[in-house]
């Protein structure tokens, strides 16, 4: 490495091996440990042109660990200086990189999982339902990162992040630099009350209902996003057909939506000690064949999140939901689908 000295050469490459690796074994905040650190000891005092192949390999590190504020940084400096081949001299980073979740809030979230569940909460009688999520920190991580890295928010944003749980989607969100209000249900667990508290989520507590308004925020969203969507009554005996789903996207579309938002939604393959539900052999994500037909031509394939989800990922926009809410589509079927434990998963 040019331009350095043979120690702090060494130094670099050995951090760099460190953050390669963890990388590779999907340790995404050692990863964002080893990247800030690389930028703060080193970078902070001199970028030389030798530095191109480490900044190229950082940007790409922080993109996987949604750590786009640290990312767009780099490329930026990549960008001004045409790869660091000129406008150079005395170059350096101005600030501190920062972590997206720091180690003190790391330790603070995985001792949630030794709360129990109260007589209040959704799940009193299954301790760990909500505790998986402080004992596996990383797993929970990785599938938000994926998910907000790809969907490319380009600029500050409002998003209402609904059913927001553990609170790490709209964590990574507000780090980023958009402006997040989530909903999620009162007395789910104390666990995800006492996350988002730590995480410095703005939540509001609401239940969603069949044909049942959203709560009323007094302002509009430019994005609007519901993960692992299981307040449809998927699994259950009030799982949700065309007319309500239509009354729920019509609300988003009337009161909730900026004039050019956008929603996505990730539907629930299935429930821990549920089974899904499968008609005909094969698994219906939905829940219905009605309800699958019309949100057929809003699916869409994510890069970087896993297969499974991808089969389940709907984006709609503000222009296309009246319309399709209003198309024959919409209009209800006549599929015979009955509560039954052996055929439907109920």
């Amino acid at each position: 490495m040019k331009n350095r000295d043979n120690r702090t050469t060494t130094e670099i490459d050995a951090h760099m091996a460190r953050a390669t690796s963890a990388a590779n074994s999907g340790m995404t905040f050692a990863l964002d440990e080893y990247c800030c650190l690389i930028c703060n000891a080193y970078l902070r005092k001199q970028i030389f042109q030798s530095d191109l192949p480490v900044i190229q390999d950082l940007t790409k590190f922080f993109m996987m660990i949604a750590n786009l504020k640290n990312y767009s940084k780099l490329t930026e400096i990549l960008v001004n200086t045409n790869n660091l081949t000129k406008n150079i001299k005395n170059l350096h980073l101005e600030n501190d990189f920062q972590q997206v979740l720091s180690d003190t809030k790391k330790n603070q979230l995985r001792s949630l999982c030794n709360i129990k569940p109260t007589k209040d909460s959704r799940l009193h009688g299954d301790d760990d339902f909500y505790a998986k999520y402080a004992r596996d920190l990383e797993t929970n991580w990785v599938r938000n990162a994926q998910r907000f890295s790809g969907m490319k928010l380009k600029k500050s944003l409002n998003i209402l992040d609904i059913g927001c749980g553990f609170g790490f989607f709209s964590h990574i969100a507000e780090f980023n630099g958009h402006n997040v209000d989530s909903i999620d249900m009162p007395n789910a667990s104390p666990i995800l009350k006492e996350a988002s508290k730590l995480l410095k989520i703005k939540k509001h507590e609401f239940t969603i209902k069949k044909k049942v308004p959203l709560i009323n925020l007094k302002k509009k969203f430019d994005v609007v996003t519901a993960f692992q969507i299981f307040f449809n009554g998927h699994c259950s005996k009030e799982l949700w057909d065309v007319e309500e789903w239509r009354y729920f996207l019509l609300d988003l579309h009337d009161n909730i939506l900026n004039d050019n938002g956008v929603v996505h939604l990730v539907f629930n393959a299935e429930h821990d000690n549920l089974k899904p539900i499968i008609i005909d052999g094969e698994q219906v994500f939905l829940g219905k064949k009605s309800v699958e037909e019309f949100f057929k031509p809003f699916f869409v394939m994510i890069s970087g999140i896993s297969r499974l989800e991808n089969k389940m990922y709907a984006v709609l926009t503000k222009n296309n939901i009246k319309d399709a809410c209003h198309t024959n589509l919409f209009k209800k079927r006549s599929y015979n689908i009955k509560a039954s434990v052996s055929k439907y998963g109920f």
